[in-house]
């Protein structure tokens, strides 16, 4: 009976996932798991008038910026993009807030620890997410161009585990 219920329990949240289709085109229901969008459909889309810039003060040069709601410098929830450069990388540091990161295209390494190495480095690819608890030291790299999206609570800052990674010290 146990296993009966837990098959129902299953078929029913199968059904009722968004990530399924279900057709009636067949004489009984076929249910098909829509596969993750073709990065040749998947173009980085901006609201209307957005612009990318110079990054923040707090990453190292190199990286472009677009902020797409909210403020990061300011108190309340905030949106923005990177576009990060081949071999782009930023040292380990920390912020006070939860931070999530959404990969929009190309390859994003995220390390945790006080010192930057690839060896555990996770691999994002389009499409993934992490986040990323507050005071928690973590590093990041970008292989080949990259395009991010930060999401979080504001303000956002950055505090680098050696000071003279910071290029606000420079």
């Amino acid at each position: 009976m146990k296993r009966v219920a837990l098959a129902v329990a299953l078929g029913m949240a199968i059904a009722c996932s968004p990530y399924v289709a279900t057709t009636t085109s067949a004489p009984s229901p076929v249910v098909t798991v829509n596969p993750a969008p073709s990065p040749a459909v998947m173009p980085v889309l901006l609201p209307p008038g957005a612009q990318w810039g110079p990054g923040p003060a707090s990453l190292p040069a190199g990286a472009r910026a677009v902020v797409i709601d909210g403020d990061p410098t300011k108190e309340g929830l905030f949106t923005m993009r990177l576009l990060l450069p081949d071999d782009y990388r930023v040292p380990p540091h920390s912020h006070a807030a939860n931070e999530h990161i959404t990969v929009i295209s190309g390859v994003f390494h995220v390390g945790m620890g006080n010192t930057f190495t690839m060896a555990g480095a996770e691999e994002l690819r389009q499409g993934s997410f992490k986040a990323i608890a507050p005071g928690m030291t973590h590093f990041a790299h970008a292989a080949g161009e990259t395009v991010i999206q930060l999401h979080g609570m504001g303000p956002w800052r950055l505090t680098y585990v050696n000071p003279a990674d910071d290029p606000r010290n420079r």
